[in-house]
């Protein structure tokens, strides 16, 4: 007796039980979404559109940029042999970081012509360890006065202090060195960019010659050994394309694909370099769609027929660049009176080329199914609207949010951004959920967010939709759990 009404007593909380689960209303729906028109567009992500560049923004955006942009002399880090000073930089990143950004920066030891500067420390020049004293003078301009300071590139002694200046500002970083959105390879180079006028070499002293491919190597070698965990781009110069083929194509360090970076966009003859070698640029052409391609201007002013803004504009669309420095033109302007300076039209282009440079994620559909036992399924459809991926971790997320704003539950969908590279193109994901028993009984709404999995997380993707709202993401309807 006592066993047949435990049994019935079990077979009544067992139907109890299915009959708590049996709460939520049925949902069946299928809903098309808007993306945002291109020219109204104003959507600030991350890692593409305009960076701040040196302390400006130039060009009127909806909010501040997600990067930070600056450079920093070797001088100013290091006064003495192992004796460094990182402080301005880590305030910069730090302050970076407080604002919602990331930071990028690059080194140099070289940053003037004729100007009688030396941008290395002091205590390498003519330092008994050198070959050949680190380096030379040479006049670059007979017209100008002054003298140009050129560093020994290929001295063992200078390539062993820059390697431990990289190796210093890793460790001093910390895991701070996640703040950085991407480190822009320099050192080697006028102004660390990979180049310097060559006649300069005739005026060098014995035992000094240009950079040999060995040392460019090792320039970039030094960077990717110190932050092989940091996105990082390397200059596209022709010139050197085979430095350039080894960091991109050769060397294994890095944990991320090494991006490209130029700073001569709107210049209507720098890609020249590029069209016309097809063959040299095979081997680089296609690196945007796994590594960011960044640029900066080459000063133009008003009215320049030749250089200008739609110049650029036509070569971040050919080339696929995602995140442009906010600055550098008009020059000849003071610095709050150079957008006005503009015409109409290049404001345009310059407003239009933020919208069209990098990723523009927008959902197209979504199908959401709930059964009254609490099974979500869903379906979506998300579209690249931009001219390149996304070069971060994102996961694509479903959430219920209560009345309070709080995410009650969330489940993610396997969508890989990175893989859908723009121009329209797009992809869907599917999954199911059992929700859980113990979510409480109320209205919940059901959104689409798009959130970061970094190691220091972004805040979520905006999504380039019409419909967008909160942190960024779309809502898809409203679950009741009655």
């Amino acid at each position: 007796m006592r066993a047949w009404m435990h049994t019935l007593l079990g077979t009544a909380l067992a139907l109890g039980s299915q009959a708590a689960q049996a709460a939520w209303d049925p949902v069946n729906t299928s809903t098309a979404y808007q993306a945002i028109p291109l020219a109204s567009d104003n959507t600030v992500n991350p890692l593409r559109g305009y960076h701040r560049w040196r302390g400006v923004e130039l060009v009127p955006q909806s909010e501040r940029a997600l990067e930070a942009y600056q450079r920093y002399q070797w001088r100013d880090l290091e006064t003495s042999p192992g004796v460094y000073n990182f402080s301005g930089l880590l305030a910069e990143l730090a302050t970076a970081r407080s604002e919602g950004r990331k930071f990028a920066l690059r080194l140099r030891m070289m940053a003037g012509y004729d100007d009688g500067q030396v941008y290395l420390p002091s205590y390498l020049v003519n330092h008994p360890s050198c070959q050949a004293g680190c380096g030379f003078w040479a006049d670059d301009d007979a017209a100008q006065t002054g003298l140009t300071f050129v560093p020994d590139w290929n001295d063992p002694y200078l390539q062993e202090r820059a390697r431990a200046l990289l190796q210093a500002l890793a460790q001093a970083m910390g895991t701070q060195r996640h703040d950085l959105a991407w480190i822009d390879v320099g050192l080697y180079g006028q102004y660390g960019e990979w180049a310097l006028h060559s006649a300069l070499y005739a005026q060098a002293p014995a035992g000094i010659l240009p950079a040999t491919e060995a040392s460019k190597r090792a320039f970039a070698d030094m960077h990717f050994q110190a932050f092989p965990d940091v996105q990082q781009v390397m200059f596209a110069l022709y010139s050197n394309r085979v430095a350039l083929n080894y960091g991109l194509n050769q060397q294994t360090t890095t944990l991320k694909p090494v991006g490209l970076r130029v700073d001569c966009l709107a210049r209507a003859s720098f890609f020249d370099q590029w069209t016309h070698h097809p063959t040299d640029w095979a081997m680089f052409s296609n690196r945007w769609q796994t590594a960011p391609f960044v640029a900066e201007f080459c000063p133009f002013e008003s009215g320049d027929l030749v250089n200008n803004p739609a110049a650029a504009r036509q070569q971040a669309a050919q080339f696929h660049v995602s995140s442009i420095g906010n600055g550098n033109f008009a020059s000849s302007v003071p610095r709050d009176q150079r957008w006005a300076s503009l015409t109409d039209a290049e404001r345009n282009d310059l407003l239009m080329l933020g919208r069209e440079a990098g990723y523009r994620y927008a959902l197209q559909s979504a199908t959401v199914k709930l059964s009254s036992t609490g099974q979500l399924n869903l379906t979506a459809q998300v579209q690249n609207l931009g001219n390149a991926p996304a070069y971060e971790p994102w996961q694509l997320r479903a959430e219920l949010v209560n009345a309070s704003g709080t995410v009650a539950w969330s489940g993610n969908l396997a969508m890989n951004l990175r893989t859908s590279l723009g121009g329209g193109s797009s992809q869907s994901a599917s999954a199911g959920w059992k929700l859980p028993k113990n979510l409480p009984k109320a209205s919940y709404t059901l959104r689409l967010v798009v959130r970061s999995t970094a190691p220091a997380p972004r805040r979520a993707l905006q999504l380039a939709n019409v419909e967008r709202v909160g942190e960024g993401g779309v809502v898809l309807g409203t679950l009741r759990n009655r």
